[in-house]
């Protein structure tokens, strides 16, 4: 079995690729077992327009894809060409790839799924990805140009969003088809069957275009609820897993299962919402604020040391720079940067200013959160301010499990 603390859209994608796209080889027939694994619910499956879903990565591919080392690869193009002087990529599609349906793929259908994300009455939360091409150009079925506003480093990382088909959704709400609770896609598997609220049931696409995949049938079992998704692992009903590390922990060194770290790009933060009048007249104790905050014992109390403190949402990226402003805690600090703005200590241990307490009230989703600032502040909760690493599970003989 497998067990995997929650990971975000690229290094689950990885990990989706090596676990269920492997292709078999021409001397080796595919495995034709069942792979079960917890999901969270779905109420469509729309990658143009919503920015996660674990699912699209089996249903659907785009231009690039990601390999084992998170490097930009090859995906539907086989190739692409770089034009500095106009600033234009150009990608080479593959031939002979064909939609679920068996229509032909082409340059046409990239060109629409773009301009659909592009467009803003669609309200894609893919959208700023884009905002920087200025021109898409069909040169041939085969072959299509972007020409960038100025030059973008992540673009070809941004071309791996996954392509729609335009057969089937040109003229379409792109919001509220019916195509998004039956989609096709390129990807190694079809969809089945969707059972609202209990499973999605996808098959291998045997007509995929990098091979066969392995296993031949995996079943996105709803589990909603993280407790009950350790009491499925313990009781077999599921192969596959993301568990919080302190679900994870009794599952390491378990006879019948392996454990594996993985790390992942996934953060907590505070963010300050200055459209709020509090912070509007407040927002000098911000850097108080973020010196009262201990992030290592939030890390060591909630993910058991599973991770690293976060100072950056690109921290683990390799656009991440390093030389950033960092607060690391610091209570005499924030007690002085307080009483530099005029506060004071009032009767019940808390500062006050302007004859009232610093303190707020923050809301959170559902789940346990942890307060742990500096003496002096009033915080009813917070967030997580962290970077998590996954656990991954696995049982000898089997088939992976993860849990969300």
């Amino acid at each position: 079995m497998k067990t995997l603390k929650k990971c975000r859209a690229l290094l689950w994608a990885l990990a989706l690729a090596l676990a269920f796209s492997a292709c078999a080889s021409p001397q080796s027939p595919p495995d034709e077992s069942t792979l079960v694994y917890a999901s969270g619910d779905y109420t469509r499956i729309n990658p143009a327009i919503d920015e996660h879903g674990e699912i699209n990565l089996l249903l659907f591919s785009g231009l690039t894809s990601h390999n084992g080392e998170n490097q930009v690869a090859p995906g539907l193009a086989e190739s692409w060409d770089f034009d500095e002087a106009s600033c234009t990529y150009t990608f080479h599609l593959r031939e002979g790839v064909k939609w679920h349906d068996g229509e032909p793929f082409t340059a046409e259908d990239v060109k629409f799924t773009i301009e659909a994300i592009q467009n803003p009455e669609n309200a894609s939360e893919n959208a700023p990805n884009f905002e920087d091409v200025e021109e898409i150009t069909v040169k041939d079925e085969h072959t299509i140009s972007f020409r960038l506003s100025a030059p973008n480093v992540a673009f070809l990382d941004y071309m791996s969003m996954a392509i729609l088909p335009r057969h089937r959704l040109e003229g379409e709400d792109m919001q509220e088809s019916a195509f998004f609770r039956a989609p096709i896609g390129t990807g190694p598997y079809k969809l089945d069957s969707w059972d609202a609220g209990q499973a999605i049931t996808l098959v291998k696409n045997q007509d995929y275009y990098k091979g066969e995949p392995h296993i031949g049938r995996v079943i996105f079992k709803i589990v909603s609820d993280d407790s009950a998704k350790a009491v499925q692992m313990e009781a077999g009903e599921l192969d596959l897993a993301l568990l919080a590390p302190r679900d994870a922990q009794p599952f390491a060194g378990k006879d019948g299962y392996a454990c594996y770290d993985m790390k992942t790009s996934d953060y907590r933060g505070i963010l300050f919402n200055f459209q709020n009048r509090y912070w509007q007249e407040n927002r000098d104790l911000i850097p108080a604020l973020c010196y009262a905050l201990d992030r290592q014992a939030i890390l060591d109390t909630v993910v058991l040391g599973q991770g690293a403190v976060a100072y950056s949402p690109l921290q683990r990226n390799i656009y991440n720079c390093e030389d950033v402003e960092k607060y690391t805690y610091d209570p005499q600090r924030c007690r002085s940067l307080l009483e530099a703005a005029g506060c004071t200590l009032g009767p019940q241990g808390f500062y006050q200013r302007d004859g009232e307490e610093v303190g707020f009230t923050l809301s959170v989703g559902a789940g346990a959160w942890w307060i742990l600032l500096a003496p002096g502040l009033c915080l009813t909760t917070t967030l997580l301010c962290l970077t998590e690493i996954g656990h991954y599970l696995r049982r000898p003989g089997g088939l992976p499990r993860r849990n969300l």
